[in-house]
């Protein structure tokens, strides 16, 4: 059997993999920890066959080593999200990282041993990495390159733990509101009520947008092609 692509998704990471179904339970729980940083032990593993449903089968077994992947029936360009059952975990700590700051005065919280910050620092990530400067200097060119590729009334879609999210790009630029101006972004129309916002940011008004259909998001996020709207009755497991 040939490989086949599926998107991985958790709370704090989005992306695309190869997975082969000669792979057992066991096997893709410890792929899925490199990915999500999840221990295997802590994973809940949600199947989404149809990318465009909330429709999900739990994948899980009394013995990892036996369940092979062929026996699930995985379809390509399906979604696999993880959830981490450890609420001590790091990465459950990263995604709380806002609150655990607010939780404690910035002095407490640098001494705090098993905070995300000491984390950082001990595995050298974020800014306490040597090459971090150079990490942004790459992330701005590769994020500059991509816009210099977008124009206002492009489609696109984003896919991320949400599924298959279709619109249109109705803003390129800066927001001094989120980051005080150091990034671009992008705004988005979606084609449904699926978004965050409706085309304004800290009280600013970006662009032109119906209630709860836009949202700003970073350029890496934005694949811009050939995406009509999408057929909400359209079901790719039905036959007329």
């Amino acid at each position: 059997m040939s490989d086949i692509n599926i998107f991985i998704t958790s709370d704090l990471t989005s992306s695309e993999r190869r997975i082969s179904p000669q792979w057992n339970l066991r096997y893709l729980k410890e792929k899925l920890r490199t990915i999500t940083g999840i221990e295997p032990d802590s994973q809940i593993i949600k199947y989404f066959p149809n990318q465009y449903s909330n429709e999900f089968n739990e994948i899980k077994s009394d013995n990892d080593e036996e369940l092979l992947l062929s026996q699930l029936n995985l379809k390509s360009m399906s979604r696999i999200h993880v959830e981490d059952l450890n609420p001590d975990s790091i990465s459950h700590q990263l995604s709380n990282d806002n609150v655990k700051e607010y939780k404690y005065t910035e002095e407490e919280y640098k001494t705090r041993s098993n905070s995300v910050l000491n984390w950082k620092q001990s595995n050298k990530l974020g800014r306490f990495d040597p090459e971090y400067e150079e990490i942004l200097r790459q992330t701005q060119l590769e994020n500059e390159e991509k816009i210099s590729k977008m124009s206002i009334g492009d489609r696109c879609r984003i896919i991320n733990i949400e599924g298959e999210r279709r619109g249109c790009i109705k803003f390129i630029g800066r927001i001094e509101y989120l980051d005080k101006g150091e990034n671009y972004w992008i705004g988005i129309e979606f084609d449904e009520p699926v978004g965050k916002n409706s085309g304004y940011m800290g009280g600013k008004k970006l662009f032109d947008c119906k209630p709860n259909h836009g949202s700003v998001v970073k350029p890496k996020q934005v694949e811009v092609g050939d995406f009509p709207e999408l057929d909400p009755f359209d079901d790719d497991d039905e036959e007329l």
